[in-house]
């Protein structure tokens, strides 16, 4: 069951639960458990019953000790956002007190049309279907809360199932698990399940980035079949150094469902799915502040779907890649997602491209902001990347470009030569932020060029692009067939 499940403090504080008549209305609370702190900055109540919210760690501060590319110091400083999860159906009337003084509020995405009403310091808004929100003071991203609003569960297991890895409410610390195929682990509301790095355990140093790597993940599914990992509390990487290891990594797997539950701090990758097929990712909701947290990454795999997933984080948010020369990466499928991404780019296809990558949508996706660009696909291996889709995607703001179409060169490249990109669709893409960021589309040189980039119905500000010129686009001379619909 793996190194180390040991309970630490481990205390049974049920959950809060609520019905109203025969509607089917209701709510279930999830008191946070003893020892976790509680964040300073926000009261939120739901239908008038008090809502525990928990402080996640976001944007540390990055240090370059000499031998390492970048890192981060424990006790580092970092901005503190907060989080807060419930469970309901019918309504939810929500009100979110802030701990500071503030004018106004609004509540992202802004594509669900919610409107926050303040009175007297309170933020008041309604949810009639399970949403993953955020409210922003003052137009300000910092110091935001994110809202995890689910619906309840239909087939949460009991905790004496022995076919169930069943961590219950309170504080539990385990080390690399290895799960078996046909394994069910389910961490329940009010969980916060910390991810150790043991006494014995020896690193490996990248000779690349000086950064140290344990082997595993927090949650280790390799080579088998059938696994399923969910329920509505925590995994948590904070104890761990930065780029110790993944949450979660699938490897070498199929039939793998991983869903519901928070991750919080991941040292590494969040969620790596390696060289496996048939694996969902779905109603996940991560909240990560460090750099290499990438969100959520299929890796030389195929038949993978990411739903329906919140995910902040400190590199690449969903980033489809190839890190081995063998094994195409395809059928990639991300829907429903909301990113917000505080380094890194947010949705697409990036670096390690080392064999064909095919077949990959994303559907139906709310970027609130990125730091470079929240879409496009930047390849720096030998493979050919081609049947790319972006499709009914709205982006709230970037800080840098909106869409990076891109062959290069540069630390992750490991090929001598550089690759294609085949055929990048875009419709109704809209940017509904400030202003007009630049885009660019750049082949590398005339044998590795990008080749049919379209665009349907591209918005920015409101007003559809019908040029290069008008969507600020840079567009090199090694590429062909761009055309704006």
């Amino acid at each position: 069951m793996g190194k180390c499940l040991a309970a630490l403090g481990l205390v049974l504080l049920g959950v809060t639960m609520s019905r109203k008549g025969a509607g089917g209305e209701g709510l279930r609370l999830y008191p946070g458990p003893e020892g976790e702190a509680a964040s300073g900055d926000y009261r939120v109540e739901v239908n008038g019953k008090p809502c525990f919210v928990y402080q996640a760690k976001v944007r540390q501060e990055i240090a370059k000790p000499p031998g390492s590319i970048w890192t981060h110091e424990v006790g580092c400083k970092a901005e503190v956002a907060s989080l807060a999860y419930f469970d309901f159906e019918g309504k939810a009337e929500v009100a979110v007190r802030p701990m500071r003084g503030f004018k106004a509020a609004s509540v992202h995405p802004r594509s669900f049309g919610l409107k926050a009403e303040v009175d007297s310091g309170v933020i008041r808004f309604t949810l009639d279907r399970p949403r993953k929100v955020t409210v922003m003071l003052d137009g300000s991203d910092r110091q935001a809360l994110h809202l995890f609003a689910n619906r309840f569960e239909s087939d949460a297991p009991k905790p004496d199932d022995p076919n169930v890895l069943y961590l219950g409410p309170g504080v539990h610390k385990i080390g690399s698990t290895r799960l078996k195929s046909g394994q069910r682990v389910y961490i329940a509301g009010g969980a916060v399940v910390r991810g150790q790095v043991l006494p014995d355990e020896t690193p490996q140093v990248s000779k690349r980035t000086g950064l140290k790597h344990y082997s595993g993940g927090v949650l280790h599914v390799d080579k088998v079949v059938g696994v399923r990992i969910g329920g509505r509390g925590i995994l948590d990487g904070g104890d761990m150094p930065h780029a110790a290891r993944s949450l979660i990594l699938v490897n070498n797997s199929r039939d793998v469902v991983v869903e519901g539950i928070v991750l919080r701090d991941s040292p590494n990758w969040n969620v790596c799915i390696a060289g496996s097929e048939r694996v969902v990712a779905r109603d996940l909701k991560l909240v990560s502040g460090r750099l290499n947290s990438d969100g959520i990454n299929p890796v030389n795999s195929r038949k993978v779907e990411i739903r329906d997933c919140f995910i902040r984080n400190h590199d690449d948010s969903i980033a489809v890649k190839a890190t081995r020369p063998e094994g195409d990466c395809a059928d990639i499928l991300a829907e429903g997602c909301i990113i917000w991404n505080d380094w890194g780019y947010a949705l697409g296809i990036t670096y390690e491209t080392r064999a064909p990558i095919h077949g990959v949508v994303f559907r139906n996706c709310d970027v609130l902001t990125a730091l470079f660009s929240p879409l496009g696909v930047y390849m720096v291996d030998a493979a050919t990347v081609s049947d790319v889709a972006f499709e009914d995607v709205r982006v709230e703001a970037t800080r840098d470009k909106l869409v990076r179409i891109a062959i290069g060169h540069d630390m992750w490249a490991t090929d001598p030569q550089r690759g294609h990109i085949r055929g990048v669709r875009f419709k109704d893409v809209a940017f509904t932020g400030r202003g007009t960021p630049g885009s660019e589309i750049r082949g590398f040189d005339k044998e590795h060029m990008v080749e049919g980039v379209t665009f349907e119905n591209l918005t920015i500000g409101g007003k559809r692009i019908a040029s290069p010129a008008e969507g600020r686009f840079a567009i090199n001379a090694h590429t062909t067939g761009i055309e704006f619909k």
